[in-house]
């Protein structure tokens, strides 16, 4: 049998740039992974320490002008699908409404309101989409004894 004649630069040639250029994909993939993998890291140190901060704002013109809002009332635990907002205010809070920001789907158990004693918590289960912004949050409004209605993003 003869050997078949091949067009180097017609067959060999894209074939190497071919494998070449999949190599080099696969390599900007691998890296791209690691730094979702570190900037999700940072966007739940973020959101940590938004959620330490206290920053709940009433309904009236009080927490527009930045008098300085009482310690935070609500505590939140994140783990595996389930948050826990545990209520530390020392006082009975009613919540009125929960709302969860694009990205992320919360669904509660309970019916609205839902009265909340003082050191009790109450779970929401919280299911993230795919595509979704990378800061996610869940929108609560509730009414303290005092009866000043407060909203408050807790981010995840």
């Amino acid at each position: 049998m003869e050997p078949v004649p091949t067009d180097f630069w017609g067959v060999v040639v894209p074939s190497w740039l071919g494998a070449l250029a999949s190599i080099a994909a696969s390599t900007v993939a691998v890296i791209a992974f690691i730094n979702s993998l570190s900037a999700k890291g940072g966007v739940r140190e973020i959101g940590d320490a938004l959620n330490r901060e206290p920053t709940a704002h009433g309904a009236g013109e009080r927490g527009l002008r930045g008098v300085a809002a009482a310690p935070e009332p609500w505590s939140v635990e994140i783990g595996r699908g389930v948050g826990a907002f545990r209520n530390t205010s020392g006082q009975l809070l009613t919540v009125t409404r929960m709302a969860a920001t694009a990205g992320i789907e919360a669904t509660l158990r309970e019916q609205m309101p839902l009265e909340v004693p003082p050191d009790a918590s109450f779970e929401v289960r919280l299911r993230r989409v795919l595509g979704g912004p990378a800061v996610r949050g869940v929108t609560l409004e509730w009414v303290p004894e005092d009866g000043e209605r407060v909203t408050r993003t807790y981010y995840l």
